[in-house]
């Protein structure tokens, strides 16, 4: 049995909501209880706020290699897309695969900006999180984003 554009797309946006409202949980819990050492130690700030900022320039980068390789695969696939009445359903594998991934690659400096303000108590990491919950918020995917996609892909338009 396979499943349904409409059921795929409901179950990648339990999976992002999920993620945005982990992040959202462990900024209460951080806002709460931070910094968990008082006062911060100013070393660690620094070194913890250095990691967190290559870290979001690495996930980014990341992030559009990912969608790069997904446009890729999708144009290599443009003459099969134009012949099928619904090609959304055969682009649904790769879209899925994009989602999960692409919203780990969000979450995992938003995560790590939790952390760090439990650390050092340093209000950026806190903005850091707001961020990633935000970009999980665009990165959320939809039925009409997914046929969009599968529509531009097929037609050789920019994806």
């Amino acid at each position: 049995m396979t499943e349904s554009i409409e059921e795929t797309v409901r179950g990648l946006r339990i999976i992002v909501g999920s993620l945005m409202g982990g992040l959202v949980a462990l900024s209460a819990i951080a806002l709460a209880f931070g910094p968990i050492k008082e006062p911060p130690d100013p070393e660690l700030g620094r070194v913890v706020l250095a990691g967190l900022g290559l870290m979001a320039v690495a996930c980014a980068a990341a992030y559009f290699v990912l969608r790069r390789a997904m446009v890729r695969d999708l144009a290599a696939r443009a003459v099969e897309l134009r012949q099928h009445p619904e090609p959304a359903s055969l682009i649904l594998l790769r879209y899925r695969q994009f989602t999960i991934v692409g919203a780990g690659v969000i979450d995992g400096p938003g995560a790590f900006a939790g952390i760090a303000y439990l650390l050092t108590g340093n209000p950026v990491a806190i903005g850091v999180v707001g961020g990633a919950v935000l970009l999980l918020l665009v990165h959320m995917p939809s039925v009409d984003s997914l046929r969009r996609l599968a529509e531009q892909a097929a037609t050789g338009g920019e994806v």
